[in-house]
């Protein structure tokens, strides 16, 4: 989980830490970040994606020539390839988070806990990774696990004198540093080393906890949408116990109890949800060793209730599987990051869903989202404020780091009438100037022929 996320020229942001500790009780399970279109709340779910993109990078780059062969020989259909190779990229993902027209480099710190204990990883970039460093605290012992940084030009690695079994590995890891970082993260050459190896190896030759981080990733969940020319995204593996896709797929007859107890969940949840919906259920045709599967629900309509396929559903209906599908991430453990939850969804729906759910969080949710219903009902240490002043200088607070709130209060009201700022300007646009522009535009050509 995240304990704090500190960016320096990351996309808005010149300097800001979205501090994510409970006091000395490590990371909060649920944290939502409420702020003006435009802020910067996308911008820090992306911060989260970059490091998550990173540790992928090498494994993909260096494994290129497999897949391009798989496409060719169509077992890989061409666009996967292509998404591949875009995620394989590092540098032109890394390129597009740095802030505009700024020459310093681009640096995020990334507090973490995992694997009962806590750290920070630091990476730093400009047309290349020029900094890397990761820090451990382990019970009463703490230091830098390893810290590359460029020196007069050349590439200068630290490593810590227990991380390596012994010397040969060192030599061996020293000579990928000197081949591909800069263009890879280091912590994404460790991932490759760890595909590429047998576990009993991994053990033997690296210290336990050097790859905590890497699980710890590995479970993380981002959905994000950097801008209208992106799509959304999902990263990391969904929980062991649920399937891969709820809406339609196939799976393995040997595996029906999974499909049974994916059923089982999505009943619960949207016959709770909605009081109009009163079955969920999934279709089945086995084929061979395989179930195909297709998800329909009985709803009531028109006084009857009738059965209606889940593809037919509205948006926004199909929108909440999404979000089941990564809430069950963080009731299993893992951290999900979830931008923009709210879109396509009734405020009240939503104020309901996370009501009911966020009590039963043993990993860590972290949303944006613009629904103020939310403030009524949740604890305002969950809550964070990003607010902009005047030279476009962010800032970001926790709602409990302001003495106007007391018991009585509801932050909702408080909110919205702009005590804390993070909302939008309440004056009414005039538009007559715009009326007037387009008007003159008019004249101007008919007086032009």
């Amino acid at each position: 989980m995240f304990t704090y996320i500190r960016l320096k020229n990351f996309m808005s942001f010149r300097e800001v830490v979205f501090d994510l500790r409970n006091g000395y009780k490590g990371a909060k399970n649920f944290v939502a970040v409420y702020g003006e279109n435009g802020s910067g709340k996308s911008n820090f779910v992306y911060s989260i994606h970059l490091l998550r993109k990173s540790m992928d990078s090498f494994r993909l780059f260096a494994n290129m020539e497999g897949i391009k062969e798989l496409v060719k020989e169509k077992e890989l259909p061409h666009r996967v390839l292509e998404r591949i190779m875009r995620d394989a990229d590092i540098l032109s993902i890394a390129e597009g988070c740095r802030m505009a027209e700024c020459d310093e480099e681009t640096s995020i710190e990334y507090g973490f806990q995992t694997g009962g204990h806590e750290g920070y990883y630091i990476i730093s970039f400009a047309e290349r990774f020029a900094y890397e460093k990761l820090y451990y605290f382990t019970g009463k012992q703490r230091g830098t696990l390893f810290e590359i940084k460029i020196t007069d030009g050349k590439i200068m690695p630290a490593f810590s004198s227990k991380l390596f079994a012994d010397s040969k590995v060192e030599e061996e890891i020293r000579d990928e540093i000197d081949k591909f970082w800069g263009k890879h993260t280091f912590l994404s050459i460790l991932n490759k080393e760890r595909s590429e190896k047998n576990e009993e190896y991994i053990k033997a030759k690296y210290l336990s906890y050097a790859f905590d981080i890497l699980d710890m990733l590995e479970r993380t969940t981002v959905y994000c949408k950097k801008s209208s020319s992106f799509e959304s995204w999902v990263e990391a593996d969904k929980p062991d116990n649920i399937l891969d896709r709820l809406d339609m797929g196939k799976t393995q007859a040997v595996n029906e109890h999974v499909l049974n107890r994916t059923e089982s969940i999505l009943k619960d949840f949207f016959t709770q949800a909605y009081a109009d919906i009163k079955d969920v259920f999934y279709e089945r045709e086995y084929q061979g060793k395989d179930v195909i599967y297709k998800l329909y629900l009985k709803k009531m309509i028109g006084g009857k209730i009738r059965t209606i396929g889940f593809e037919d559903e509205s948006a926004g209906t199909q929108h909440v599987l999404e979000i089941v599908r990564s809430l069950l991430g963080a009731f299993c453990g893992v951290t999900v990051v979830y931008d923009e939850i709210d879109n396509g969804i009734h405020d009240l729906l939503l104020k309901n869903i996370m009501e009911s759910m966020k009590d039963d969080i043993t990993g860590q949710l972290i949303i944006t989202t613009h629904n103020t219903y939310l403030l009524e009902s949740m604890d305002i240490k969950s809550v964070y404020l990003i607010t902009v002043d005047y030279q476009g200088d962010k800032e970001v607070k926790c709602l409990d780091q302001y003495p106007r709130i007391q018991g009585t209060n509801n932050p909702r009201v408080m909110y919205l009438k702009g005590l804390f700022g993070g909302v939008p300007s309440a004056e009414p646009l005039d538009y007559d100037m715009i009326v007037n522009e387009l008007q003159s535009d008019g004249l101007d050509k008919e007086g032009g022929d």
